[in-house]
C-alpha cells in the first residue's frame, strides 16, 4: 500500500541522516576533546608559573569560545536526532484511508468526509502562478507527504507538497 511504502521511505531517508549527524557528532566530539586538552595545557602553564600569563590569555580566550561553539552545534546535533516516526503510522493512515472509502460511498455522510480530510491537512495555501490565470496550491500536513511521495517527489519543507489543479 502507499502508506507504507511513504513510510518505508521516510524510515531509510531517516536512518541515512541519523548515520550522517552521528559522523557530525563524533568529529564535534573530538574537537571538543581537543580543545580541553588545549585549555588544560594553557592552564597548567599558567599554574605552573613557566611564564608570563598574558602571553597565553589570548590563546585560552579563543579555545573557550571554540569550546561554547562545540557545544552549540553538539546540542543542535542531539535535537535534531530527536525526530523519529509512530511505529503504528501505517495502520493509522490505512484506518483513516478505509474510513475514508466508506463514507464516500453514501451520500448522506459528506460531513464526515471533509472532517476525515481535514484531519490530514492543517492549511492550505493558494499563491499565483508564474503563468496568468493559474496558480500554484500548497497543501500543508499529513496529506501533503503522502502527495508528495506519490508523485515522487522530495517535498519541499517537511508536511508540504504542491498540487497543481
Amino acid at each position: 500500500m502507499l502508506i507504507d511504502e511513504f513510510v518505508a521511505e521516510f524510515k531509510r531517508e531517516l536512518t541515512r541522516l541519523r548515520k550522517q549527524s552521528h559522523g557530525v557528532s563524533r568529529r564535534l566530539i573530538k574537537d571538543l576533546q581537543q580543545v580541553e586538552r588545549g585549555i588544560k595545557r594553557c592552564l597548567d602553564y599558567i599554574i605552573g608559573g613557566d611564564g608570563d600569563p598574558g602571553s597565553v590569555r589570548d590563546q585560552l580566550r579563543r579555545l573557550e569560545a571554540r569550546k561554547r561553539e562545540i557545544d552549540a552545534d553538539l546540542k543542535v546535533q542531539q535535537g535534531d536526532m530527536e525526530l523519529a516516526i509512530h511505529p503504528n503510522l501505517p495502520d493509522l493512515y490505512r484506518r483513516k484511508v478505509a474510513s475514508l472509502q466508506q463514507v464516500l460511498a453514501e451520500e448522506a455522510a459528506r460531513p464526515q468526509v471533509v472532517e476525515i480530510i481535514r484531519s490530514l491537512i492543517d492549511r492550505i495555501e493558494i499563491h499565483p502562478g508564474k503563468e496568468r490565470g493559474h496558480c500554484e496550491v500548497l497543501i500543508v500536513g499529513a496529506l501533503a507527504q503522502i502527495i508528495a511521495f506519490a508523485q515522487q517527489k522530495r517535498p519541499p519543507p517537511p508536511r508540504e507538497a504542491a498540487v497543481r489543479p
